[in-house]
């Protein structure tokens, strides 16, 4: 008989239970293969009515895979929430429960996922594993995966799609991602990046989201070598400086082997706090960590989107000619 995680050590947030969930091993989830099903979920935001569904589900079949459509559409034009809380949790579990789904993709991101945890049982994907792919407010679900121990996808959102020829659009990235085809990322140059090699353990997403976890038992911990990736869009300057001082004085900074910065969209008040862009801001806590970090990092809410492997172990090499993140096999 497999060994079962003890309930009490999922029920407990933190002391020796976060302690016992941090230290299980990683699980990564199969790799699709053609004839796969996919279901495609909106545990956040409804849909916005400029979503074609028929165009998602033809964008999948191409790749050989069969579409699962949940039914949190929410026709209230008044409504934020794709349905309620109860709804979109059951909707989701419904589809990490269902073996005959390969892996569970968000369509959109919005606000909303935070409001799900104590409804759901991810604790089920330890024994059954599947890929849960999307970012932006998705990355609460990544943080409670990655204190599970469980590997996900941070990528493209069907929601987002491009499917014009003249559009620039990841969602091929995505296609990699899921069957396993993501061995290595290069990157340009940056005159922001600070040299160096390190190995670790991928994690983050949305900055706001990570920072507004701390407190929580799906807080960011960085007890083992950890490489940390961010993005975010829309805030203001002096807000993406007040989390990079939580992250700091949380103890999250100090204890990273590397950080990836990916794409700070459409930051506001740069001028007010004295700063041309937002990353200038970001240099200015990295820097002095004496660790690799790679600036201008093709994730986040812009094109390109590439698709990561969140809980995988990396190597991150950073020099002259620019950058090279290499998954584990």
């Amino acid at each position: 008989m497999r060994p079962l995680i003890p309930l009490l050590a999922l029920l407990l947030p933190l002391g020796a239970g976060a302690r016992q969930i941090d230290s299980l091993p990683f699980i990564r989830p199969p790799y699709l293969q053609a004839g796969d099903t996919v279901g495609i979920v909106a545990p956040a935001g409804k849909l916005p009515e400029k979503v074609d569904t028929a165009q998602i589900r033809h964008r999948f079949e191409e790749w050989g895979l069969h579409v699962r459509f949940g039914t949190c559409l929410n026709p209230d034009k008044k409504a934020y929430f794709a349905a309620p809380d109860s709804v979109r949790a059951a909707e989701l579990q419904g589809m990490i429960d269902d073996p005959a789904v390969k892996a569970v993709i968000a369509c959109r991101g919005g606000y909303g996922s935070v409001r799900l945890l104590p409804h759901l049982r991810l604790e089920a994907l330890r024994e059954h594993p599947k890929w849960i792919v999307g970012f932006s407010d998705i990355t609460t679900l990544h943080l409670a995966l990655r204190r599970l121990g469980i590997e996900s996808i941070h990528g493209p959102m069907p929601g987002g799609f491009r499917f014009r020829e003249d559009e620039e659009d990841s969602s091929e990235s995505l296609r990699e991602a899921l069957f396993g085809e993501i061995r290595r990322i290069e990157v340009d140059p940056h005159p922001r990046n600070c040299y160096g090699e390190a190995r670790g353990r991928l994690a983050g997403g949305n900055l706001t989201v990570i920072c507004a976890a701390n407190g929580t038992p799906e807080a960011l911990r960085c007890d083992t070598p950890t490489i940390l990736f961010i993005e975010e869009i829309g805030e203001f300057a002096y807000r993406i400086d007040r989390m990079m001082q939580s992250l700091e004085r949380c103890g999250v900074l100090c204890n990273l082997q590397a950080v990836i910065v990916g794409h700070f969209t459409k930051t506001l008040g740069c001028d007010r706090f004295g700063v041309e862009e937002p990353e200038s801001i970001l240099e200015s806590y990295l820097r002095p960590l004496g660790i690799p970090v790679v600036f201008g990092f093709p994730a986040g809410h812009d094109e390109p989107n590439l698709a990561l492997y969140l809980g995988r172990e990396i190597t991150v090499c950073v020099d002259q000619t620019g950058a090279r993140i290499d998954f584990e096999p």
